[in-house]
This record gives C-alpha cells, structure tokens and sequence, in this order.
C-alpha cells in the first residue's frame, strides 16, 4: 500500500474519533481528581463537622441499628478524620430507597446526609455523570461500543503515526531525530505538526498502554475474558455463576469476618492492613478487602478479598490477582493501569499528562485538516488548486 493511503487512513480514522477521544481525553483528566472534586462539590457530606476519630465499625452497627429498613453494603474499615465516611446502603427487605450512600462523620460517627448515586448534572451528581460519560457517553451499551471502537482505532492510529514518521532515507537516526522535536520559530503550521508527531513519539508508549487499556476494559466480557479464560483461566469463584435472586436480609457480623479475615492474611503472610468491607447481597458473601495502606487504593495490582458466607462465618473465596493465573492478573492490572493508580500519585499525574496530550493531538490534527482544506480550497472558488501538502517526514 502507498504511503498516501497510510497518510488518508491515520488522517480520517483520527478525524472519525475527534469527538470522542476529545471526550474520553476531557472526561479522563477530571477523574484524575474524582475524589477531591466530589468533596469540593459537596462540602456538606464529605467534610467533618467534629473533631474525633470514630470508629467505622460501631459507626455502621449504630446506623444500621437506628434504620432497620436498611443494611450496609460497602464502608472503610477505618476513618479518614480529613474526610467523612461513605457507606453504599441497600434496602433489609422488599421496600425500596431513595439513597444507596449515607455519609457519616469521621468525628463521632453520626449520620450527616445521604444521596442517591448516579449521573445527573448537579453537584451531588455531577463526577458521577462524567464518569458515565468517560465510559459509555451517558448511552449504555451503544455508548460502551462506541468509546470501545474509538480506543481500538487510536491504538491502530498510533502505530500508524509512527510508521509515517520513519525516515525514508539515511544515516536513519540523523533523520528520524528530526520528528522527535519542533521548533518555535516555525511557522505555525508547521509547529503544530511538529508538536503533534513528536508528542506522538515521546508518550507512544503509555498512550499505547492507555488506548489497549480502553478498548479492554471497553469489550471485556465480549472479547478480554473469552480470550483469557481460554489461554490462562482464573481460578473458580463464586462470582462466576448467576445469583439465586433470593437477596440477604441479615446483616453479617462485621466484627467476625474482619477477625476472620486478619488471621487468614496472616496465615498467608500478606502484610498488607483491611481497607473496606464489603456484603453482596444477592450472594450472602461478606469480604474484606486488604491494601498495602489499608486505605482504598489501586496499587499495584489492586487489592486481595477474602470471602466469607454471610450466615455462618465460613471462608468462601480469596480473589488474590498475586496468586491466581496470569490471565487473571492481565484482567485486574486494566484499571490500575489505566488510572495509573499502579504506580501511585505518579502514575495518576501521568494520566493527567496523557489525557492533556491527546486533547492536544486532537485539536492539533483538527487544525492541520483544516489548514490543508483551506489551502486546497481558496476563498470564493469551489475549485481545488493544486498546494504542496505539509510533509509528514
């Protein structure tokens, strides 16, 4: 194929996916800081209003206790005394609620307001709308399909664009190194291309790993899992098979399961603190999710759960990434990949960085379009004239 047709494919399939990735890219960077700019929104439910250290625990039972047409779902094992307790709810029996998130002091625990979670473009509402538009365009799973075709054809427009750079001629070094920098004294025609391919080079790497991320996590159950339950299959889970439908109205005995949960970690010689507790409903399963600082984070390759029956206290389940298959491990590493939660704040502020560059790739190839359109077509004439293109070598 000519290098015309490479030029057209990487030009239109970047065009075709502007809108989106400009969305993805927008959307990405403000859920770099999810967290802090929920609680800037909605200083009410996240700021402490006392001075203490409450303890979760106790804290959940008293709210559970005072509220028996509910029962708690999702909670920290410990406090944050910057930052108020969220606890996910759901309703003990048949009866329904206009809340699934209940907010309690960091201080003394007690219940400070409630909210019902999902999109809308209200501060309470608002970080959740982005993240739905992030993934599925606000659309469900045509959004899904949509965004997950735009990350395959950036992945493929990516490996182009690095082909168009590589010098047709020698010494190759000498002259590939021209398409790694870019000069502010150019024209600004040729600045912007030069900025656009050399970005493209610099960060090809981890805009690579976040395009395949993207796309993965986008078909996951229609292509990711298939291919990895094929070739390195995880180890069975109670997760893998429907729910009876017949959901749990007793609450499990938190402080049980979190002993239980501690001597099995050490049993393992995990090291790491419990950070969350969580209650599946629908399963009758109670987990406690371990961190290496027993606070919710995705480090690594995220955290370990241990997984008890909710009636009798038995152990179930251990979904560990660190010790299961390889496959398994690929398909936990997508999120703290793509966050760049793996690495810690430094690979958050790498995502910002990426997401920032391709709303510069994105903006700086609209123009180069717009600027070749132009030249083709002079004001007042419908007819094309013949223009020297700017060259992509």
């Amino acid at each position: 194929m000519t290098r015309q047709f490479w030029i057209a494919l990487h030009r239109y399939t970047g065009l075709a996916m502007t809108i989106f990735l400009g969305i993805a890219a927008l959307t990405g960077c403000l859920l770099s800081f999810e967290r802090p700019l929920d609680a800037w929104l909605n200083p009410a439910l996240f700021t402490p209003r006392r001075a203490g250290h409450a303890d979760p625990e106790a804290a959940v039972a008293s709210m559970q206790h005072a509220n028996p047409g509910l029962i708690a779902t999702y909670y920290p094992v410990r406090a944050d005394p910057r930052r108020n307790m969220t606890i996910s709810v759901a309703p003990r029996g048949p009866a329904s609620l206009d809340f699934d998130e209940v907010f309690l002091d960091s201080g003394d625990g007690h219940v400070v307001g409630t909210r019902q979670s999902g999109a809308g473009w209200d501060r309470p509402h608002l970080m959740r709308a982005i993240y739905e538009l992030h993934c599925d365009l606000l659309i469900g799973g045509v959004g899904r399909w949509l965004m997950g075709i735009t990350a395959v054809l950036w992945l493929l427009s990516n490996f182009v664009g690095v082909w168009l750079t590589w010098p047709a001629r020698r010494p190759f070094w000498k002259s590939w190194k021209r398409s790694w920098v870019f000069r502010r004294s150019s024209p600004l025609p040729r600045m912007l291309l030069d900025i656009h391919r050399a970005s493209g080079l610099w960060l090809l790497a981890p805009l690579t790993v976040l395009a395949f991320t993207s796309a993965a996590m986008s078909f996951f159950s229609e292509a990711l899992m298939p291919v990895v339950e094929r070739l390195s299959p995880p180890s069975p889970s109670p997760f893998d098979v429907p729910a009876t439908g017949r959901r749990s109205v007793t609450p499990p005995d938190m402080h049980a399961v979190l002993v239980a949960a501690n001597e099995r970690a050490r049993a393992h010689h995990l090291l790491w603190q419990p950070a969350v507790f969580q209650f599946d409903q629908d399963r009758d399963l109670a987990g406690i999710r371990f961190t290496a600082t027993g606070r919710e984070n995705y480090g690594g390759l995220g955290p370990v759960t241990y997984w008890f029956d909710g009636a009798s206290g038995r152990f179930v389940h251990e979904d560990n990434p660190y010790r299961d298959s390889a496959g398994f491990a690929v398909a936990r590493a997508l999120y703290p990949l793509h966050t760049g939660q793996m690495i810690g704040a430094p690979g958050v502020l790498l995502d910002l960085v990426l997401g920032l560059a391709t709303l510069e790739q994105a903006g700086t190839g609209i123009y180069l379009w717009l600027k070749r359109r132009r030249m083709r077509r002079p004001a007042g004439s419908s007819r094309p004239r013949a223009s020297p293109p700017i060259r992509l070598s």
